[in-house]
């Protein structure tokens, strides 16, 4: 299901988030290198805590602390936690962080899903990197209902192809994030990681749509949830909101540092 090009209803909201998008580029080419350094390092700790919170996954400052900080030695790394955050943050930076330079309609492949997912646990134990889940959990995480492992390879191929469809790429970027998003959750590949990987993607439209990533807050977990069960529409409000809300914080920073 596409979006009607004619939705008004959210069109005011497009436009004043972009307003907010672009009075934060402005602010932050005016203060120095250092401090954009440590603005985006401050959104990479914020996401990859609150993100992984969303899948219910408990990481306190102290882990954050200890897998950010770059000159710790390698060898605390065998701990598996600190591995998982050290993947997440890298593929956050490399897919969600930095300004696109031109506006161009994303499109995902079926092997980089794969290997997406081989990246995020690279290193880490106990855990079937790149494989399918081989069951419908019982008592899943998220509250909408799941694909039958059956039909994820089939369906995930036809999910990828889409995002080459002319119509969705005719979609507005936070359309796009929104579309795929939620029929990625509904595939739901992985047992482990669907979630952290499919907000990566829907992050990313937004990237190179020339918006700010949406950094959602744990808080905001059973809101997400039921987001995402009751459909696409229920989930672009709860992606606005947040995106309005983390823009916010970002700008009330911004003049707090000045």
């Amino acid at each position: 299901m596409f979006f009607e090009f004619d939705d008004f209803d959210v069109r005011e909201r497009f436009f004043a988030i972009e307003e907010k998008v672009q009075n934060l580029k402005d602010t932050l080419k005016n203060k120095s290198e250092d401090f954009n350094h440590k603005f985006q390092d401050m959104c990479s700790r914020a996401y990859v805590m609150h993100d992984s919170a969303l899948d219910g996954q408990v990481i306190s400052n102290e882990d954050i602390y200890i897998a950010f900080e770059s000159k710790i030695r390698l060898s605390i790394f065998k701990n598996r936690i600190m591995h998982e955050i050290k993947n997440h943050r890298k593929l956050f930076q490399n897919m969600c962080l930095g300004e696109s330079q031109a506006y161009q309609p994303k499109k995902i492949r079926y092997d980089d899903v794969v290997k997406l997912h081989c990246e995020l646990y690279e290193n880490v134990c106990k855990r079937e990197t790149g494989q399918f889940r081989r069951i419908i959990p019982l008592h899943g995480t998220y509250l909408h209902d799941l694909m039958e492992p059956v039909r994820i390879k089939s369906k995930l191929q036809e999910l990828c192809k889409q995002t080459e469809h002319p119509e969705f790429k005719a979609q507005h970027p936070i359309n796009q994030a929104v579309i795929f998003h939620t029929k990625f959750m509904r595939v739901f590949p992985f047992l482990e990681g669907s979630g952290k990987l499919g907000r990566l993607y829907m992050n990313s439209f937004l990237r190179q749509g020339g918006y700010s990533s949406a950094i959602i807050h744990g808080s905001e977990r059973q809101r997400y949830y039921e987001s995402l069960r009751s459909g696409q529409e229920s989930l672009r409000e709860f992606l606005l909101d947040n995106m309005d809300s983390c823009l916010e914080s970002q700008i009330k920073y911004m003049s707090e540092s000045a």
